[in-house]
């Protein structure tokens, strides 16, 4: 982000349990970065805006260029997410922590965006368990209607009985895949850009053009004697 680091920069993280391994936290954190997540969250967040500010008319509530094919897209807005990148994901191996942290000009932004998007996160991912345990159970009660046999009528109870109980945790559970242990807060510091670096670079670079314009000078001055 380019522009944006070029102010008051603000990183906020927030930590969460994973989902008993690795490899699932790995998938989960996987929709996380998913195209179709993030320009979900970015749409009814309205994200945009903020994310090309310079190309946004705040008074009259639209885009200073009128040709569509001119203005920012989901596309531009993703890759500020995942390539700048706007967001970015940790795991600590030994503890099972998850670490989800966004970095951008505006720290209290940066903190709403990170909380915002595990409870996006956790709806989702229930949402699509609920479905998915309906899906089964539909299946299984066919399964029911059609068996005639009692071991296997048996069989399937016990499988329907084990779905309604994942049904019903996922419909119960607000955090349900992550739970937040660490909100994400405003930082009590500046994360980007620090003053006294950029002071530093630029006395050098300063130093750096005195001298090549002493140089240019005299180089000029002796070509003018000649």
């Amino acid at each position: 982000m380019s522009s944006a680091l070029g102010n008051l920069g603000g990183l906020a993280s927030l930590a969460g349990i994973s989902v008993g391994s690795s490899s699932s936290a790995e998938e989960n954190l996987a929709i996380l970065k998913s195209r179709e997540f993030l320009w979900g969250v970015i749409e009814s967040e309205n994200i945009m805006p903020i994310l090309f500010q310079d190309e946004w008319d705040p008074i009259k509530k639209r885009w200073l260029k009128e040709d569509p094919d001119d203005q920012p897209s989901l596309w531009g807005a993703y890759r500020k997410f995942t390539e700048d990148p706007l967001l970015t994901t940790s795991i600590d191996r030994d503890s099972g922590l998850v670490t989800i942290s966004i970095q951008w000009t505006d720290p209290v932004l940066a903190a709403k965006w990170a909380n915002k998007l595990v409870e996006r996160l956790n709806t989702y991912l229930r949402n699509q368990a609920m479905e998915r345990s309906n899906r089964n159970l539909k299946y299984l009660n066919e399964e029911l209607a059609r068996s005639q046999v009692a071991e296997m009528q048996k069989t399937i109870y016990s499988l329907i009985a084990e779905e309604q109980k994942s049904a019903m945790l996922a419909n119960t559970q607000k955090e349900y895949v992550f739970r937040i242990v660490d909100p994400a807060v405003v930082p009590d510091k500046k994360y980007k850009p620090k003053r006294l670096l950029i002071v530093v670079a630029s006395m050098i670079f300063g130093a750096i053009l005195a001298i090549m314009f002493i140089f240019f000078r005299n180089a000029v001055g002796n070509k003018k004697n000649k």
